[in-house]
This record gives C-alpha cells, sequence and structure tokens, in this order.
C-alpha cells in the first residue's frame, strides 16, 4: 500500500517517512485527558527553552536538519516559529479539534514535520516522491498550490496529499466526522529513522487518549534501504 520511488531514493538517500493509521478514532468534543496532556506539554516546552532565542532553537537538532531543507526553497521551518509561539511567547497550542490537537502537540514535542489525513478520504496506494515541478493540488484553505522541483510530496491514486513546503491537501483534511486517520511524517536528511518510530509511538498514545479504544492499523517508517 505504500511505496517510494526510486528518484526519491536516489535524490534524499538518508531521508526517511513514517506513517501511522489507526481506526476507531474520535474526533468530537474536548478530550479532558488529552487538554491535561497538552498543559503540561506547553510547560515543559517554556522550561526547556527558557532563555533561549528562535535563532538558537533553530540551531538544535532536528530543527536544523529542517532548516538546511527550507532554506534551498528559500522557505523558514514553520514548525520553528510554532514552538517560539508556545515556549517563548507563552502563547497556548491552539487546534480546532483532537486529531489536530495531536499532530501539533507531537510536532511540537519532536520537533518533526507531520501531516494528517482522513483515511477514509484516500484512496490507495500511496507513494512517496520528488516533485519534477508544476505538480498541482488544493492545499488547506483552499490554495492551488504548484509543486516546487526536488520537493518531497506523498501522494494517492487521485492526487497529491502533501508536500514539505506547502503542507497537507484540502480533499483528505481531517474532520468532524474522521473515523480512521492517516498522519505522515517527512524525515529529511540528517533525521534518523528511529526518531520517526518514536515520533509515531508518540502520536499513537497521544490518540488513545483522546480515543481509548483506538487501534493501530499500520505503523511503519520508509527508508532508502
Amino acid at each position: 500500500m505504500f511505496a517510494a520511488s526510486e528518484e526519491w531514493k536516489a535524490r534524499y538517500p538518508d531521508a526517511c517517512f513514517g506513517v501511522l493509521i489507526m481506526e476507531g478514532v474520535d474526533n468530537t468534543g474536548k478530550c479532558p485527558a488529552l487538554e491535561e496532556r497538552k498543559d503540561a506539554l506547553e510547560q515543559s516546552l517554556r522550561t526547556l527553552y527558557a532563555g533561549k532565542s528562535r535563532k538558537e532553537i533553530g540551531a538544535e537538532h532536528p530543527f536544523a536538519s529542517y532548516g538546511r531543507y527550507y532554506k534551498t526553497f528559500g522557505k523558514n521551518y514553520h514548525v520553528l516559529f510554532q514552538v517560539e509561539s508556545v515556549a517563548l511567547k507563552e502563547k497556548p497550542i491552539f487546534s480546532p479539534s483532537p486529531l489536530v490537537a495531536v499532530m501539533f502537540m507531537a510536532e511540537l514535542k519532536n520537533g518533526l514535520l507531520t501531516a494528517g489525513h482522513d483515511l477514509d478520504r484516500t484512496e490507495p496506494p500511496f507513494l512517496l516522491d520528488v516533485a519534477k515541478g508544476g505538480e498541482t493540488f488544493t492545499s488547506l484553505g483552499g490554495t492551488q498550490r504548484t509543486l516546487l522541483p526536488e520537493d518531497m510530496y506523498f501522494s494517492d491514486r487521485n492526487g497529491i496529499l502533501s508536500s514539505i513546503i506547502y503542507g497537507p491537501d484540502s480533499r483528505t483534511r481531517i474532520h468532524p466526522g474522521t473515523g480512521r486517520v492517516l498522519y505522515t511524517v517527512y524525515g529529511v536528511p540528517g533525521i534518523e529513522p528511529k526518531e520517526i518510530e518514536l515520533h509515531l509511538e508518540r502520536l499513537g498514545e497521544y490518540v488513545t487518549l483522546a480515543a481509548p479504544d483506538a487501534s493501530v492499523e499500520e505503523r511503519r517508517v520508509l527508508t532508502t534501504s
């Protein structure tokens, strides 16, 4: 169901990519256990990064690895700005739903780029690939995007689900009725597969706080080997 192109393997031989599918999830209402963990995460981030600037945090792992990737496209790694907002500016982690909160929390906790999708709105098989430039999709918010050459992207039979630079699509977005969720994690060069594995475990842990009966349907890490 999941494959990586030879072009991706050749262009990014040190990259990896994580996939987590969970069924029986609940994306409605508030979950006290998840809210409690979110509050604790906010406080831990403020303690961890106390006295540091965004530039200093950006020089640390894994932000430095993502920063190098984004810089080649003339962009900045947005998760770093989210960490700055929560840790340095003491703003709360905002999310419209539990399953999106799970994604934001894991990103902030581990610094790894994550996307979320409603699995039932996708059409397998899935492919991890490298853009030639010119491929298009509709991103969250309804904006038409054209992929930049050599950006990593993930697609299904019906089109692009996400790219590193432009994020997830609108077609398969998580919504209140989502019952099966697909999370993906882009590991740029410098990120180890073990880090992705631990990140997927953290995502699963957060999901079960919101939906105790949820179960893992698939969890795996794609590498170039």
